[in-house]
């Protein structure tokens, strides 16, 4: 709207990473630019790996476009960042289509027997990451940059790529490939995906938390991408999502598709951002504050953008959950959520227990539904599943603690 393009016109928003930011034709963080009537400088670059925001960062800070306030980036500059969809993703179905996984897929010779894990598929993913990612925004904040919206890696399960490459998945998966993740021969291939989805956007979320916290002058953002894609699949119906999303490339969206991400990423920012915040809706939402000041504000779920599943160990939880002594057992608070993250509770525990006493506890405590009794519950943690032979303490379990619950019927092999 022009009376929205004049509110911030003297914006400036810099893009920087992958394809989702830089394609053959408008992405979402370009068409977000436009949205706002922001000034809109792109150096993003398709098929770049995470590393490459470093010079991708160099050249923005030494481009003549970029407006500067005493050496500086002006306070109205917001920093867009799309990365790790190639480090992650790409890098998989590279690895199935190199490694025999188009022969699998066609019924040819090899298959998953010859496939290295990719690194989605292994624990702890994402650390190497965003180490880097954080570097950059220390980079980009020392440079004068004060907003920063950081997006999720767009580990969406309805993506094409992920369709063609299930399959395989279920190969390694009955081969013990993805033992390491605790998943095992006859498991649902989506599981290992599904967890480690949940792995890297704890971490990204994470790394936000903790960069808002370092720095009280800026306001960091993350966009939930997977989350977006989810509202926008179920909003729109999944034919018509599944048909309009998704380009020949079974990875990128379609212009279409960048428009509705846009969407979504536009709704978030004046939202969450300060200096755009539409001053209609600021006062509205004021009023309505003031109206009912009893009234405490909703909680932000996994379904909506940036508020960690509740109770998550990075949110500092373990600063208001203090480890206690009870009988000379040391007690944790530990935060369960299911895979879809539409159930969230909390359940204290001893730091000696196993895991089948930790099973017992989660299913005293959860809410009608969560499981039945043909039903096995199991626990995820930074991507990787909990052993049931050592304590909690030793497998790394503390106070403040994010676990993933997951269900899976008892004849599912362990």
């Amino acid at each position: 709207l022009p009376s929205e393009n004049m509110l911030h016109a003297n914006w400036s928003v810099l893009i920087f990473g992958d394809s989702w930011a830089d394609y053959m034709h408008p992405t979402w963080p370009q068409v977000l630019g436009r949205r706002l009537g922001a000034k809109v400088l792109n150096f993003a670059q398709g098929g770049s790996l995470c590393g490459d925001i470093r010079n991708q960062g160099q050249r923005a800070l030494m481009s003549p476009q970029v407006s500067r306030h005493g050496g500086l980036l002006p306070p109205e500059t917001l920093i867009v960042i799309h990365t790790c969809g190639n480090d992650f993703i790409m890098k998989m179905a590279e690895a199935f289509m190199g490694g025999g996984g188009l022969s699998s897929l066609l019924g040819m010779p090899g298959g998953a027997s010859s496939i290295a894990t990719p690194e989605m598929l292994q624990p702890n993913p994402g650390v190497r990451e965003v180490a880097i990612i954080k570097d950059f925004l220390e980079s980009m904040h020392r440079a004068g940059a004060r907003n920063f919206l950081v997006s999720g890696v767009p580990i969406f399960l309805d993506m094409p790529v992920f369709n063609m490459a299930m399959p395989i998945i279920t190969g390694m998966v009955n081969s013990g490939k993805l033992e390491a993740l605790g998943v095992s021969p006859g498991d649902p291939p989506r599981l290992a995906v599904e967890v480690q989805a949940i792995a890297l956007h704890d971490r990204w979320e994470g790394m936000v938390q903790d960069f808002n916290k370092q720095h009280s002058d800026s306001c960091c953002v993350f966009f939930d991408e997977v989350a977006a894609l989810e509202r926008l699949r179920l909003s729109f119906g999944a034919a018509v999502f599944d048909r309009s999303m998704w380009d020949f490339s079974m990875f990128h969206p379609t212009a279409w598709g960048h428009e509705q991400l846009a969407a979504e990423a536009h709704r978030l920012s004046t939202e969450r951002f300060p200096g755009l915040k539409d001053p209609a809706a600021a006062s509205a939402a004021s009023a309505a504050s003031t109206a009912s000041p009893a009234s405490a504000a909703p909680k932000e779920t996994k379904g909506g953008y940036v508020a960690a599943a509740a109770g998550s160990g990075a949110t500092g939880s373990t600063n208001e959950t203090s480890e206690v002594k009870v009988n000379g057992d040391k007690k944790l608070k530990v935060h369960i959520r299911n895979v879809k993250g539409d159930i969230a509770f909390e359940v204290t525990c001893n730091a000696n227990w196993n895991t089948s006493q930790l099973t017992q506890a989660v299913l005293e405590k959860a809410p009608s539904g969560f499981a039945d009794s043909s039903c096995v519950c199991v626990f995820a943690m930074k991507g990787k599943f909990l052993s049931e032979s050592d304590t909690l303490e030793k497998m790394g379990v503390q106070d403040g603690v994010q676990l993933i619950a997951v269900v899976k019927p008892k004849s599912a092999p362990r």
